[in-house]
């Protein structure tokens, strides 16, 4: 059912460091990550009656950059000039603590974890301390790992959410309507299936998710390496996503159920490179019924990837028979793909190295 889909998109992409662009970052932020984190921005195009996937793989601007110098539980006490002030976070938005690197440099082991930010705790504690949500299925590692976050250095970042994205109201960027039917929608993963996303107008015009009525949807998020689907009704449709490019190891969280994945950076990606080969979890097979598999965009349909069962398991394409594309970028950038899995995996969180340098 899922090939089935009426899924077609005409995308482009482009991403580029431009210091220009840093002007539309606050001058406090801009270079919170690495001293110079490049800026850069993504375009994407969807025509009229068509769907497009949808990821997003540049950041939203550092609110938050400190040491940390102590760990309680879930809280975090930092150190640092924004330490001393109170963490500017907007109510309705959703944060997340990104790990960076080490002061000493000693080590990198704990480098690309996240954790989702507990925003009422940390607005409730005094100056100079950060609390998480350790019981979030966003985190990507267990909460025994916090204790080893000390001397770590670390950023918080607001999560793209619909409303950043895409727009709410009268500014948003996609079709509203009274119905899901007669609006644009975004097609989000929710475990067992889509959840559909639309903007409705009226007094109050918001994003609204047709399983759960008048609650408004503004603040749904887009985690780091989850992605979209967005279906256009009518008139084309162009959008640029200006961002910061993630400067360190990109982790996500256990790959526990069939999901909407998208990059991490701003560059395509091979199964090899995400860590979807080999390791806890991962069901080769004999056919594409019996494995896991990739269902990538490419222009009008699905392409079919499975695992193929192998001394080395080796993803291939289901119309091109015994070709080989675990080290062939067939994970687009600006792009998301389902990962179905025939089983659930271990809590191993998939890394990826950065795949560049400045």
């Amino acid at each position: 059912m899922l090939i089935a889909l009426p899924f077609w998109a005409r995308t482009l992409t482009c991403w580029r460091c431009w210091a220009g662009l840093a002007a539309l970052l606050p001058a406090s932020l801009g270079h919170a990550q690495t001293g110079s984190a490049p800026v850069g921005v993504m375009t994407y195009e969807v025509a009229e009656n068509a769907t497009i996937s949808l990821g997003v793989p540049l950041l939203r601007p550092v609110v938050f950059a400190g040491t940390v110098t102590a760990v309680s539980g879930p809280a975090l006490t930092m150190s640092g000039p924004a330490a001393a002030s109170a963490v500017a976070l907007v109510a309705g938005e959703s944060y997340y603590l990104e790990v960076i690197g080490h002061v000493g440099g000693v080590t990198t082991a704990l480098v690309g974890q996240r954790f989702e930010l507990d925003e009422a705790a940390t607005l409730a504690g005094p100056l100079g301390r950060l609390t998480l949500d350790a019981n979030s299925p966003h985190n990507t590692s267990p909460v025994a790992v916090l204790a080893g976050l000390a001397n770590y250095r670390v950023v918080v970042r607001p999560h793209w959410t619909l409303a950043a994205l895409l727009g709410t109201g009268v500014k948003a960027k996609v079709n509203a309507a009274a119905s899901a039917a007669a609006a644009d929608q975004v097609l989000a993963w929710n475990g067992a299936g889509f959840s559909v996303y639309y903007v409705r107008p009226g007094d109050v015009a918001q994003w609204r998710n047709i399983a759960t009525g008048a609650t408004n949807q503004d603040g749904a998020i887009l985690p780091p390496g989850s992605g979209l689907f967005l279906r256009r009704q009518a008139g084309a449709l162009a959008f640029s996503v200006p961002g910061e490019v993630r400067m360190n190891t990109f982790v996500r969280p256990p790959f526990t159920a069939s999901q909407i994945i998208a990059a991490g950076f701003p560059i395509d990606a091979t199964p090899a490179e995400i860590k979807l080969s080999t390791g806890p979890g991962r069901t080769p097979g004999s056919s594409p019924a019996s494995a896991d598999q990739v269902l990538a965009w490419a222009d009008k349909a699905f392409s079919v990837f499975y695992l193929r069962d192998a001394p080395v398991p080796e993803w291939r394409n289901i119309a091109t028979g015994l070709l080989d594309y675990t080290n062939t970028a067939i994970f687009r950038a600006r792009g998301a793909s389902l990962l179905l899995l025939r089983a659930p995996a271990t809590a191993v969180s998939p890394t990826q190295p950065m795949p560049f340098n400045f």
